[in-house]
């Protein structure tokens, strides 16, 4: 099976530093919904175990009102050799250009004014590791060729397009952007219908179900009592 999985998450980890409130809440779902490997903490003397094992990647700093550790911590960061290859984003809270200049001037790869996109935040994100202009990434060999692509909310399985739902989408995507994890009954709710199971809920197997009568019976296999996984091979 050779794969094309159109993902639009930074292969890098991403480290967030934020308060934690609904604004922050919202942008971290969206990253790790994405497929970002995310890491959040709430204040600046928290990232700093963090930061010692980090040396690709991003971080998005947003320190509440205290503009000051943001640009310290930031500082910090671009001057450490280890981080050399560490992009920074600072989320601002004013719309005073004096704010955006010190971030700049602290070292900031970007700055981003409120209110905030999470989408847009991505997008930056995405544009300031380099990704590729297609997004794209190959795993595994066989004799099919499935492409998933993110953006437009489409797959095609042999070059021909496979029609699926919206959650028939969530949910193969969030499976193949990590094959071979298995995801249990209660991921699968929380990340595709936001909720927890109920009681004799038939929802995801019915779903997974229309999945293998459209894609095949390779892709996804079932862990007995546990959940669902995707496989690379």
């Amino acid at each position: 099976m050779t794969m094309m999985f159109m993902s639009y998450a930074p292969a890098a980890p991403l480290l967030l530093v934020a308060e934690s409130t609904a604004e922050h809440r919202q942008l971290a779902e969206f990253l790790s919904d994405a497929g970002c490997s995310l890491t959040w903490v709430h204040r600046s003397s928290d990232a700093l175990p963090v930061l010692a094992n980090l040396d690709t990647g991003a971080v998005i700093l947003d320190s509440g009102n205290n503009l000051l550790a943001s640009l310290e911590l930031c500082f910090s960061i671009k001057s450490a050799h280890q981080h050399r290859n560490l992009r920074v984003i600072i989320l601002g809270h004013s719309n005073e250009s004096r704010e955006e200049i010190a971030a700049f001037d602290a070292g900031a790869d970007d700055f981003i004014r409120r209110p905030l996109d999470p989408e847009i935040v991505f997008k930056r994100l995405r544009a300031r590791l380099d990704f590729p202009a297609n997004g794209r990434a190959q795993f595994a060999n066989s004799k099919d060729n499935l492409i998933i692509d993110r953006e437009a909310y489409a797959v095609y399985l042999n070059q021909q397009p496979v029609p699926v739902s919206r959650k028939e989408f969530e949910l193969l995507h969030l499976m193949a952007a990590q094959p071979g994890k298995v995801f249990t009954r209660e991921e699968i709710f929380e990340k595709v219908w936001k909720r927890k199971p109920s009681q004799n809920d038939r929802t995801i197997d019915v779903h997974i179900l229309r999945l293998r009568r459209k894609l095949g019976s390779d892709f996804i296999t079932t862990q007995k009592g546990i959940g669902y996984r995707f496989m690379q091979a």
